[in-house]
C-alpha cells in the first residue's frame, strides 16, 4: 500500500483456516512496509512457539524476564486504564502482563524501591481485553494510511492519500471531492475557513449580545447595528443565537479514551 491515491481493499481471510501465522507475519511485514519486521516477527514467535514447547535453551528461557526486554505502558482497550508490562522480543510485543509495582496488577504491590531487574521478574495480573493488546497491534486490518472516500457515501469505497495531502485539504478545503460522480462542483470548507473569529473579545461581545436577542432583552436591529463590522462573521446575522461560523466545526468523538481525549481537546482548544 504506498501513499498514492489507490482503492482501498482490506487482505482476505483464509476462509477455511482463518488467519494463519504465516499469513498474520505476511500481512503484518505488508501493513509495516518493512521486511525487518517480518524477520523480527518470525524469531518472536518462534521464540515462543519453541518455550511453549519447552525446548528453550536456558538463556532463551530467561528472555520475557529480563528488564531490558520490558516497557511499563498504560492499557487503552477500555476506560480503566491499567498499568500494564509489555514484553517485546526482537523488538516485536510478544506479551503483556500486569506490573507487580501496581495494585491493578498485584495486591498489595510490591514496594516502588523494587530494582526492575527484581520486579522483572514478578508477574502481576490483567485482564483477557489487556492482553489482546498484542492483537490489536499487529492487526493487520489496522488502518495504517489517512482514508479518502473515493465513491458516493455509503458506498464504502476509499482511496489512500498522503499524510500530507490530508493535512493541506482538511486545512484549506475546496474541490475535494471531483473524482466522485455528482460532486465534482461541491466545494467542502476548510478549518481555516471556519476559524473566523479569533478575537476573544469579539467573541465574548458576540455571544452576550445574541443572548440578550433571544432573551428579547435587545432587538435584532439594535444587534445588527451595534455588530454592523463584524455580522460577516456569524452564520446567519438574522439568527445571532446560531453563532459565529467557527460554531461550524464541531468535534464528535462518541467512546474515547484517555490519552486521546487529552490530545483531542489539546487540538480543538489550542491548535485549531
Amino acid at each position: 500500500m504506498s501513499g498514492k491515491n489507490q482503492p482501498f481493499a482490506p487482505p482476505c481471510r483464509d476462509e477455511e483456516n482463518g488467519l494463519t501465522r504465516r499469513r498474520f507475519l505476511y500481512y503484518s511485514a505488508f501493513l509495516g512496509g518493512s521486511a525487518v519486521l517480518a524477520g523480527r516477527l518470525a524469531r518472536a514467535f518462534d521464540l515462543l512457539r519453541r518455550a511453549e514447547a519447552g525446548t528453550l535453551t536456558p538463556e532463551e528461557s530467561y528472555e520475557l524476564a529480563r528488564a531490558e526486554n520490558i516497557i511499563y505502558s498504560v492499557c487503552l482497550q477500555c476506560h480503566t486504564d491499567c498499568p500494564i508490562k509489555a514484553k517485546l522480543i526482537h523488538g516485536v510485543l510478544v506479551k503483556i502482563d500486569g506490573p507487580a509495582y501496581s495494585s491493578q496488577g498485584m495486591l498489595p504491590h510490591i514496594d516502588y524501591a523494587t530494582s526492575p531487574f527484581e520486579a522483572a521478574r514478578i508477574e502481576g495480573k490483567v485482564c483477557p481485553k489487556g492482553q489482546a493488546g498484542v492483537q490489536t497491534l499487529y492487526d493487520p486490518y489496522r488502518i495504517v494510511k489517512v482514508l479518502k472516500r473515493a465513491g458516493p457515501r455509503g458506498s464504502n469505497r476509499w482511496m489512500t492519500v498522503p499524510f500530507a495531502q490530508a493535512i493541506d485539504e482538511i486545512v484549506h478545503g475546496g474541490y475535494l471531492f471531483r473524482h466522485v460522480k455528482g460532486e465534482e462542483n461541491r466545494r467542502v470548507p476548510g478549518l481555516k475557513e471556519l476559524f473566523r473569529v479569533r478575537d476573544p473579545a469579539v467573541m465574548k461581545s458576540l455571544a452576550e449580545d445574541a443572548k440578550a436577542v433571544a432573551k428579547k432583552t435587545m432587538t435584532l436591529d439594535a444587534f445588527k447595528k451595534k455588530h454592523r463590522a463584524h455580522l460577516e462573521l456569524l452564520i446567519d446575522p438574522d439568527h445571532p443565537d446560531l453563532g459565529p461560523i467557527n460554531n461550524q466545526f464541531v468535534f464528535q468523538a462518541g467512546r474515547i479514551e484517555h490519552g486521546r481525549k487529552e490530545f483531542a481537546q489539546r487540538f480543538a482548544k489550542q491548535a485549531f
